[in-house]
């Protein structure tokens, strides 16, 4: 791959729409499989597109008006092991280092995680905060890659709420389709 294009593995954590140039175009939000958060940009997200799932991204570096951003070029949905856990938590500390660590309560459990620069941003100064966090956790390692206010997790529940319904209509859809194709295939076949 050149320098111009890499491919990206992870966890879609945000979808947000907006309007560039007069288009709507979508500002996805992945935390790579090594830490990394990126955003990319894409006119035509695919029909599996919804927070919380793990893809396959090709992304292509664009510098239109001189500003680069990571263009998608194509995109799958992966199947492997690894869950997202979206949890109210207390954020108590942040502690600053080489590599910033937040301490907190979910679920009556303290936990303790690395975040990057770009999360610590998100969170609230008055310590202790209540926010919405979204947890990776594979194996035995938990990974926090997004911290939500209120309103953003009203949205990001929103969101994977269309989503499901979305999946039940295509599932119905599919299921009368279905029935008509087997029911006009028996009537011509008498």
């Amino acid at each position: 791959m050149s320098g111009e294009e890499m491919e990206v593995t992870g966890y879609l954590v945000s979808i947000r729409p907006r309007i560039r140039m007069g288009l709507i175009e979508y500002e996805l939000r992945i935390m790579s499989s090594g830490g990394e958060p990126l955003t990319v940009y894409t006119l035509n997200p695919p029909s599996f597109l919804s927070p919380a799932i793990q893809v396959w991204a090709k992304i292509i570096l664009s510098r239109q008006r001189g500003v680069p951003r990571w263009i998608v070029a194509e995109m799958r949905l992966i199947n492997e092991p690894g869950t997202i856990e979206v949890a109210q938590a207390v954020i108590e500390e942040v502690s600053r280092g080489i590599y910033p660590i937040v301490s907190g309560r979910m679920y009556g459990r303290a936990f303790s995680v690395p975040v990057d620069e770009e999360l610590l941003s998100k969170i609230p100064s008055q310590l202790p905060c209540t926010v919405y966090c979204v947890f990776v956790k594979k194996g035995s390692e938990l990974r926090l890659v997004e911290v939500l206010g209120e309103k953003e997790y009203r949205l990001f529940k929103k969101t994977l709420e269309l989503v499901s319904e979305i999946e039940k209509e295509v599932a119905d859809a599919d299921e009368k389709v279905n029935k008509y194709l087997v029911e006009t295939s028996a009537s011509i076949a008498t």
